[in-house]
């Protein structure tokens, strides 16, 4: 699976499954997720790094064929009660081995 591939089913994955668990937030620009290590989760063996925190930036071409579903992230964060927008989007993905927790965080610049 190509890693646009697994990114984009990761997305799907934290909107619609409900084990998903929105972490309070302490950015206004940001959305954290954690969820169990135990759900079959997309790219699992790919993206998550176990105790080691793994950032990217999501390509301006990934942003813009995904754009629904990206929007519906950043309606998350507090940034758009202020009519803010977006130019960048950074994934950041961890596998807390020793909480049995996987963790998203989408970060809107």
């Amino acid at each position: 699976m190509a890693h646009s591939d697994t990114i984009e089913k990761l997305i799907q994955f934290i909107l619609n499954a409900p084990e998903i668990v929105r972490e309070p937030r302490v950015y206004s620009n940001q959305v954290t997720y954690a969820f169990s290590d135990k759900l079959p989760v997309p790219g699992e063996h790919q993206i998550f790094p176990e105790m080691r925190l793994h950032v990217e930036r999501l390509t301006p071409e990934f942003v813009d064929d995904h754009r629904v579903v990206i929007d519906q992230l950043f309606k998350q964060t507090r940034d758009t009660s202020d009519n803010q927008s977006f130019n960048d989007v950074w994934l950041t993905v961890s596998h807390l081995t020793d909480r049995g927790l996987f963790l998203v965080e989408f970060s809107f610049e």
